[in-house]
């Protein structure tokens, strides 16, 4: 099934077969797939945009600071065994530089 304008396609055949016979009793057995609001329209959610809903609950579940890491690094500079490599440092600081000149100018 195609919905012009839009690159909305079903790739499953079975699902394919159902939309073309019109049978809506196996239609409706598509959890969370199919909403119907009088009986004769349908909105089939592709698998595509259930990962990136799925992806996204991840990420939004995941904290911004990663508490191991910072531990770990809190106990490197407790026992001084964190070093930082300059040059490492000054190519961030320069990427950074570049990074904003680009977006403001």
């Amino acid at each position: 099934m195609e919905i012009p304008g839009n690159d909305f396609r079903i790739k499953n055949k079975a699902i394919q077969n159902r939309v073309k016979s019109g049978d809506k009793s196996s239609s409706a057995s598509l959890k969370g797939d199919v909403s119907s609001s009088s009986g004769s329209e349908q909105v089939a959610i592709s698998s595509k945009a259930k990962e990136i809903q799925q992806v996204t609950n991840a990420v939004n579940a995941t904290p911004d600071i990663r508490i191991e890491k910072v531990e770990k690094i809190k106990d490197q500079l407790a026992n001084g065994n964190y070093h930082i490599s300059s040059d490492k440092l000054a190519e961030k600081v320069l990427q950074s530089i570049i990074t904003e000149s680009e977006f403001l100018g």
